[in-house]
Formats: structure tokens, sequence, C-alpha cells
């Protein structure tokens, strides 16, 4: 591992063959706990810590990382956190362990969310040990797609991905894109109105300096480092809405397909959504396709039944996600390191 830590770099650059010279369960889980934090997470903020069990992994969710404008409800908190269990179940299983999830539905914060226990075997989930390689290369891509259609063998491996959760994902028929890329810029209008709103988005941008280990850096927003703070500056000060909501459109009608996320409103149902998402964002990579979120209209009352409605989904929307065709981000978002979102063992 590199002496210096980079949060752009170290967390990324994870050394397999080093998993084969632990000995002990605790190593074991801390070596997977490196892939589950490279999961994504709303504006980055990586809102989860996790506490190492004798059976396996207790998760818990970081309310002290929550967005409360953007995400009041902590819905998208709830499902970053999911992915980070979808992601360590994957690496468990590349490593030869069975892993199932217990999950509670209790609303006391400080408990923990959902245990995830590990036992090695012989034969490890089939379904989630090809997903392995793209955790490492999954990155959110904010650029214009190319609208092309999408490539048969690629998009028989989304469909069994939305097949596997047909109550969780959702395909927006390709008549309907244009409709729900008017719903995108009329909701992220409304958004970017709110003062508060723009000035929590502005709390998670970082300079790309190699400094913070969390938030969105700047460059991947399209902001050059030299602009950083004065951009963070007129985004608290002035409403964007009327440039960035055209923008949301022309993102939404690039897209070679859109997927909404559906899910209860609850704690459990939220988590396992947010699994069920890890599953198309990883399979999105491995494919060798792109996508970003265009989460508004599910954050806009009346917006959020609507979009429901069109992709007659029977839970309430959640997330949507683009997909297409674009040249690859190359750098990934940052991360902590892993200590700070390890509590001691028992």
């Amino acid at each position: 591992m590199n002496e210096h830590f980079d949060p752009r770099v170290t967390p990324w650059q994870i050394e397999e063959s080093e998993f084969y010279e632990l000995e002990s369960f605790d190593g074991q889980m801390r070596f997977l706990l490196q892939y589950a934090v490279l999961a994504p997470s709303g504006h980055n903020t990586q809102p989860w810590s996790f506490r190492i069990v004798k059976d396996g992994v207790e998760v818990f969710a970081d309310y002290e990382r929550r967005l409360p404008v953007i995400d009041p409800t902590d819905r998208e908190l709830l499902m970053s956190v999911g992915a980070a269990i979808m992601n360590f179940r994957i690496a468990a299983a590349h490593f030869g362990f069975d892993t199932s999830v217990m999950y509670d539905p209790r609303p006391e914060e400080q408990t923990a969310v959902a245990l995830i226990s590990a036992v090695e075997t012989c034969s490890p989930d089939g379904s989630l040990t090809p997903l392995f390689g793209a955790i490492s290369k999954r990155r959110t891509n904010r650029a214009l797609f190319d609208a092309e259609p999408i490539e048969p063998q690629a998009l028989s491996h989304l469909c069994e991905v939305i097949d596997r959760f047909p109550e969780t994902l959702r395909l927006i028929l390709p008549q309907d894109k244009n409709r729900v890329a008017g719903m995108v810029e009329e909701s992220a209008r409304v958004r970017m109105a709110r003062p508060a709103f723009r000035a929590e988005i502005a709390d998670w941008i970082r300079a790309d300096d190699g400094q913070h280990s969390d938030g969105i850096s700047s460059e991947a927003l399209g902001v050059p480092h030299v602009l950083a703070a004065g951009a963070t500056w007129f985004l608290r000060q002035f409403d964007f809405g009327e440039w960035q909501a055209p923008r949301d459109r022309r993102l939404a009608e690039s897209a070679s397909a859109l997927i909404l996320v559906t899910g209860d409103d609850e704690r459990v149902p939220l988590i396992r959504a947010g699994e069920a998402m890890e599953r198309l964002l990883l399979t999105i990579t491995d494919v060798g396709l792109q996508y970003s979120f265009l989460n508004h209209p599910a954050a806009v009352k009346g917006m959020r039944e609507r979009i429901g409605d069109l992709a007659g989904a029977s839970q309430p929307a959640q997330l949507l996600i683009r997909i297409g065709f674009a040249p690859p981000v190359e750098q990934p978002m940052p991360r902590r390191d892993l200590a700070s979102v390890i509590a001691r063992t028992e």
C-alpha cells in the first residue's frame, strides 16, 4: 500500500494478492470493506460505517453525513448504504465467501441497519462474482451521451438485472423518453430555485487539490480548478435553474436508456433498492456503458408520482438513471481512509 494516502488514487488501487496472505477473519473482512467503500453515494457523502464482528460485518448508516435539504428523508442515504453492502457481497463472493444479509428495520439511528454474515465456501454466488472487476472501474459520468441504441448483447445483460428486480428497476419506454426529459427539466428548475438546495450542493463541491476525501470534485461538474471557489459562491447567490434545467433535459435526451429505481419509503426497502441499483450500475460498467443520475423528478412532490405512473411502478420513485455511450471517466471520486469508517471490533 502507498505510504502517502491520496484519496483519489489509493483507495482504488487494491492489490488482490494481499488477501491470500491474511490469516485472520478480521483481516479478511477489513480487506473486503475496501471494496464496499467504493460504492456510489449522494454527492459522494459516503454515509456509512462498519463494525467487524465474529460472524461478519455490521453496517451502519452515518446520519452525520446526511443531506437534510437535498435528501430530507434519507432515501438516497439508505440506498447508498445498500450499494456498499452489494459491493461487499460481490467482493466476498470473488474471494470465496457466501454472504447473507439480515436487516434491522428499527428507526433508531445508532443501531446497525444490517448484518452481513460471511462464511467460506467452495461455491460462491455465481450471479455476483462476474461483477467484481467492475467495482473499481465504476464511475458516474456527467457528460452528454450519444443517444445511440445499445448493442443487443449489452442490452441483454441489462435486461437480466431488470428481470431479477422487476419491482425495483423499471425501464422507461423509448417513446416516453421526451416526456421524462421534460419532467427532469421542470423538477430541476423547481429545486434549483431554492437557495438552501443550492447551498447544500455548494457545501459538497471540492477543489481538485488531492486534499479532500469526500464530496464531488469540481472538474467532474465541468468547473476548472481555478474557478471552483468562485463557482460555489455564485451557486449560493444565484438561481442557476434557467441554465441547469435545460442542460439536465439534454442529459436525459442524450441517454440510450432511462431506468427508474423504485422502492417503499422505509429503511429496509430503501437499502435493498440500493443493492439492486448497484448491481445495475456494475453491470452497466461491465458491458462498457456509462451512466449518471437525474434524481430531480423523484424528489419533487407531484413529479414523483407522475414519473412513477409513467414507468408503471407499483412503488414510489427513488432515483432516475440514464445509460449510454460517452468517453469514460478516468479519475474516480475521492474516498475516505478505510480506518475512518471502521468501528472497533467486538
